[in-house]
């Protein structure tokens, strides 16, 4: 039934993504992480903020402190404890508190910054530099710089994990609808209403798109599954036809090619031919 689900989702995609799953489970699949660095926003001045003026600023200023500005005071002590001690909230320690409800929600908002609700407000600034700074830095708020929390990846998401410190087994950080196309995983595809209405594209456009899929980090190289679905979801009936032959024999070479498209083009040279012959029907 699953499978039948995907086929009356994706139509010919279904039998690409089959070919790619195949692929993967015969090389040992690899799941790449996208991991965004970008903080996005200023928590201060935020609709509905209850954070001191300036809080976000970088400096612990005398109207500031580490329960209503952690991230320009740091984490308070004994934040990081496993106990929610007396001065602690969810707004203030998560780590300890469990996040706050309404932490997830896809708005950086009230209390919330880059430290206490990294899905809504980002990562802080520095996370990503490879030094776990232990002031403002815990496998909580930065795992990319100090590691996993225990318990992450056991495919299980228990507070305090998030999808920010813990995507192995809380997903990615993505909420359709407020207002930002968060990449990788939300697209024209299956959230219009962030980042607009997809264009349909042709059979060449889909394989150079469902090329970029192609992780060739790995060895042998590793095919995203859900990013190849996305190309050929824009894609019109007659292309993807076209498109499924020549990505499948893509597949069959790509142990030698990687994603140099020219030698893949040379080692499917009539499939690609097809591919950029086919036409869209004119709206």
């Amino acid at each position: 039934m699953r499978f039948l689900r995907f086929r009356a989702a994706f139509g010919h995609a279904g039998a690409l993504a089959l070919s790619c799953a195949v692929l993967l489970a015969a090389c040992g699949d690899r799941t790449a992480l996208d991991v965004d660095l970008n903080v996005v926003g200023d928590d201060a001045g935020a609709d509905g903020s209850t954070l001191p003026p300036g809080c976000g600023d970088g400096v612990c200023k005398s109207n500031e402190s580490c329960s209503t500005c952690s991230v320009d005071c740091g984490f308070c002590r004994g934040c990081g404890d496993h106990v929610c001690s007396a001065g602690e909230d969810c707004a203030s320690c998560p780590q300890d508190c469990g996040v706050c409800n309404t932490c997830g929600d896809g708005f950086c908002r009230g209390n919330e910054t880059c430290l206490t609700c990294a899905p809504d407000c980002g990562v802080c600034p520095g996370c990503g530099d490879h030094v776990c700074d232990p002031k403002k830095e815990d496998c909580f708020t930065c795992p990319v710089d100090c590691g996993s929390c225990k318990g992450c990846g056991d495919g299980l998401c228990q507070t305090p994990e998030t999808c920010a410190s813990c995507p192995h087994d809380c997903g990615v950080c993505a909420v359709c609808g407020n207002g930002k196309c968060e990449a990788p995983y939300e697209t024209c595809t299956n959230c219009e209403q962030d980042c607009g209405m997809c264009k349909t594209i042709g059979c060449l456009e889909m394989l150079t798109c469902a090329v970029r899929c192609i992780d060739t980090g790995t060895m042998p190289p590793t095919v995203r599954v859900s990013c190849v679905g996305d190309c050929v979801a824009r894609g019109c009936p007659s292309a993807q036809f076209f498109f499924d032959q020549a990505f499948n024999c893509f597949i069959q070479h790509l142990n030698e090619c990687g994603a140099n498209f020219g030698c893949l083009q040379m080692k499917c040279d009539p499939e690609v031919a097809a591919c950029i012959g086919s036409r869209c029907p004119s709206n």
